[in-house]
């Protein structure tokens, strides 16, 4: 099984605890965006916008340049790969858990 470094993990899984840091990578996923651009999306203010990218990119998940006026903000895949690692992993040990009780059970209905 898969074992993590839990404090870099831990960002990951925090920054996508938030509805619109979830929203923000799905704009992204699209590709890079403007702080400019992506505001376009969102009824909060600049500064809270802001905010939320600062976390996600504390956590790895975007990262942030300078390009000429504008703030390209870029989505950082391989952060979130180990994070799907061990939830696929988990996944699969309660998905084979389960698949192994309900023969079990059916074994003893027989």
């Amino acid at each position: 099984m898969l074992v993590l470094n839990y404090k870099t993990e831990d960002k990951v899984f925090s920054a996508l605890a938030d509805y619109n840091r979830r929203k923000i990578i799905e704009l992204l996923q699209e590709g890079d965006s403007s702080l400019l651009e992506l505001a376009k999306h969102f009824s909060i203010s600049f500064q809270a916008l802001s905010k939320h990218i600062k976390i996600l990119e504390e956590a790895g998940v975007v990262t942030k340049k300078q390009k000429g006026k504008f703030r390209i903000i870029s989505l950082n895949a391989d952060s979130t790969k180990q994070v799907m690692r061990w939830i696929s992993d988990h996944f699969n040990f309660w998905n084979e858990s389960f698949e192994r009780l309900s023969k079990s059970i059916d074994s003893t209905e027989a």
